[in-house]
């Protein structure tokens, strides 16, 4: 019998032994993934706080360079302005000025995608010339525009043609 008893104790001491090793691993496991969770938790919480923090910062850097910046930025707008202003001014007033060689009536204001057409000769009777003016001031270059324009007549693709829109209908507009 006392080796049946003894056998007992053995068999209930290794279930003990199964179920405290059992309980050990649920609980580690358990544990584990409450470890787990708390790290995502706390990690999401600090990166919120980073990014507001790091939002704040560059709120208050924007603003600093903004005072910073304002006076020059409004500077510039001014000069640019000026810039337009004075080019429009002189591309109405170019023809009255000393050492331009067309009779100002023979001139007319386009302003775009040239400031100028001039029928040079028209008002003296003479043989007529046409000629496109771009009047540019400062450092201004000629727009993708303009360059097709300046293109057009230095290739000589230009035309005359006269619209009648009294004829009948249905038949076109422009003689050529």
């Amino acid at each position: 019998m006392s080796e049946q008893l003894g056998m007992l104790f053995l068999v209930l001491f290794v279930v003990a032994a199964g179920f405290c090793i059992y309980l050990s691993i649920t609980s580690s496991r358990r544990v584990h993934a409450g470890i787990t969770r708390w790290r995502e938790e706390e990690k999401q919480t600090l990166e919120a706080q980073l990014r507001q923090v790091a939002y704040g910062e560059a709120r208050v850097e924007l603003e600093r360079w903004r005072r910073e910046q304002e006076q020059a930025i409004r500077l510039d707008a001014i000069q640019r302005s000026v810039a337009i202003t004075k080019g429009k001014v002189t591309e109405h007033i170019v023809p009255y000025l000393p050492g331009f060689n067309i009779d100002p009536k023979d001139i007319r204001f386009l302003g775009t995608p040239i400031d100028l057409i001039a029928f040079s000769g028209l008002n003296a009777s003479e043989e007529v010339e046409i000629v496109f003016i771009e009047v540019k001031t400062g450092q201004s270059s000629l727009t993708p525009r303009e360059r097709a324009v300046k293109k057009a007549v230095e290739a000589k693709r230009v035309s005359w043609r006269v619209i009648n829109p009294d004829l009948e209908v249905g038949r076109p507009l422009v003689r050529v």
